[in-house]
Order: C-alpha cells, then structure tokens, then sequence
C-alpha cells in the first residue's frame, strides 16, 4: 500500500542522492528508509534508484520524483488550510434571505462581520419570497437564512431576533380627501378605521401580501385594490404619488443610525415619507411574527456561521420599537 511516508523517504533519498544523509534528515534508521524506497519499488513494480556511488535516479524515479514532489506540496497546503480553517483564519459562509429584507438587514450586519472577520468570505442566497428562503437550505445552497421564523420548524434551529410590526401609510392628501377633519390620536389601531381608503398592495404570494389580507379578512373588510404589485418599492413608489395606502413592516421605515446609515431611511426618502400619514396597526389578529435566523438541526454549524449568528443577536435584538416610531407621527382616528 501507498503510503505518505514512504513518499517522504523517496524524496529525501532523491534530494539528497545518498540513503545515510536522507535517513539523518528525517530522523530514522537508514534501514527503515530503505524499507520504505523497497516497498515503493515493488508497489510499482519498478527499479527507481541505481544504488552505485553516487546513488542516481532510474528514468521511473525521475518521474515519480516530481509526481511525489507535488502530491506532498498538495498534502501539506492541505493540512495548513485545514488548520486555518480549525484556527479560524479562512472560510466561507453563505446566508439566504428574500430580497428586499436583505437590503433593510444586510449593511449594518455584514458590514460589522466583516470589520470583525475580513478572512471570512461572505456569499448571498437571495429569493424573492420569504416563505421560499428555507429552499435554500435545504438543497444546501446556505448554511443559514434570517427571514420571518417558519412555521415548520422540527428539522431547524432557530434563534429569534425581533418580533416583526406593521405600519399602515397614507397620502396625507388622500387622508384630508376621505376623512375630513378627522383628529389624530396615539395608539396602534385596526385597518378597519381605513375601509374607506384604496390600497396599493403586495401580491398575497409574498407574507406582506398575506399579512394585508389577513389584516383586512378578520377586520371584516374588503379592501379596495387598485394595485396589485411583487416588488415593495414599487409598492410604497406607488403610495407616495398618491393611488392609495399601504402596509409595510414597520423595520423596513427605520432610519436607526446604529443600524441603518446616516439621514433618512435606507429605502425611502425623506421628502417621500414627508408625504404620508404614517399609522402603527394593531396586528394582534395574525399572532406574533418574529423574524429569526435559522438553520439545519443535522448539519455542522461552522465558527463562522456561530459567530455571524451571535452577531445578528446583537446588533437586532436590542433594537426597540420606540427606536423607530420616535421619527414618524403615528396616530389613530378618533
């Protein structure tokens, strides 16, 4: 059988062109070297020294000599990368998440991992749609994914970061228009106060989409949809010029410096926002949201996925829902 070390012990006798000064070099008997160039012999069934004075190569040791050379090379860059790998000086993680909760999400967080882990090299699996993210992971193309906590959750380990809320934003001339003198108050409120008004809404395959419906089902209500759209700026574009209101993840308004950059939100405009009503919704009806990273219970979770996650809890779950509501004026009809 092939063995490492007798490779070792042919390239040490080649190198040094003499069995006495190749055994002293590594730290073996000449005996068990010449042990171990005889067993490669009859492996290949091949002479690879002519062993007169001066020791010299056959045509077959020549080659092997070279092959050997590079197999050792290969071998030990192999050993040294997985000891960075064990040491953490290298590696790769790869995150799934929908689109759009990537923009919102991802500067803040990958831009600190980053900083803390420049040798980690970071990779994006990206859908359009929350409830396909976990597809990812499951065909292996991500370690872990952030997104709204699935329901199906017995093949997963899940760490929860902020239960997700809801915002309901309207034209402001559209307000004046279909409620007239109407006085704001403070206090999340049900959609059911805003039947009167159209809506611009996200199709019912994406969960912003659902959340509306099921918003406005147990309200009792059937809303007025004038647009039905996938993309969320698209959406929120189409409110600001005034075709009707619309519910969007309170997160996705956030102008947190900590979290979100400098000056307005990383999204929306200032002079856009300046343009709406912006109203907090009691969304009790569809039960606590949270938006989570999670992974696969039965696959090894690398250092740096721990230390992405750890990361991810810390920059996210101190984050209160004060933090954002204090830049918006939030009311509900009286």
């Amino acid at each position: 059988m092939l063995s490492l070390t007798s490779l070792r012990c042919f390239v040490a006798a080649a190198e040094e062109r003499n069995f006495t000064r190749a055994a002293k070099r590594l730290f073996i008997s000449q005996q068990a070297l010449s042990n171990h160039i005889s067993k490669l012999e009859a492996y290949y069934d091949v002479r690879l020294f002519d062993r007169g004075t001066p020791l010299t190569l056959t045509d077959a040791g020549r080659a092997l000599q070279r092959r050997a050379a590079e197999i050792l090379s290969s071998v030990d860059d192999y050993a040294r990368e997985v000891q960075d790998i064990k040491n953490f000086r290298q590696g790769e993680l790869t995150v799934g998440i929908p689109v759009t909760r990537g923009t919102i999400m991802l500067p803040p967080l990958l831009s600190a991992f980053h900083q803390m882990f420049p040798q980690i090299q970071l990779h994006l699996a990206e859908c359009s749609f929350s409830e396909n993210i976990t597809d990812v992971l499951y065909d292996g193309t991500a370690d872990l994914c952030i997104g709204y906590e699935p329901k199906d959750t017995k093949d997963l380990a899940v760490v929860p970061l902020f239960e997700e809320k809801f915002v309901l934003l309207v034209p402001s001339q559209l307000l004046k228009e279909r409620y007239p003198g109407r006085r704001l108050a403070e206090g999340p409120l049900s959609i059911a106060r805003f039947a009167n008004l159209p809506f611009v809404a996200q199709n019912p395959e994406s969960m912003n989409g659902r959340v509306f419906r099921t918003l406005c089902r147990e309200a009792g209500i059937a809303p007025d949809i004038v647009v039905s759209t996938q993309n969320l700026i698209t959406q929120f574009s189409l409110c600001i010029e005034g075709l009707g209101a619309c519910v969007l993840p309170l997160t996705f308004l956030s102008s947190n410096q900590r979290l979100f950059g400098h000056g307005g939100t990383l999204l929306f405009s200032r002079d856009g926002l300046e343009r709406l009503s912006v109203f907090l919704l009691d969304s009790s009806a569809i039960g606590p949201l949270q938006i989570s990273v999670y992974r696969l219970k039965n696959k090894l979770l690398t250092r740096a996925g721990r230390e992405f996650i750890q990361l991810a809890r810390d920059i996210f779950s101190g984050v209160r829902d004060d933090q954002i509501l204090t830049q918006f004026r939030f009311g509900s009809f009286q």
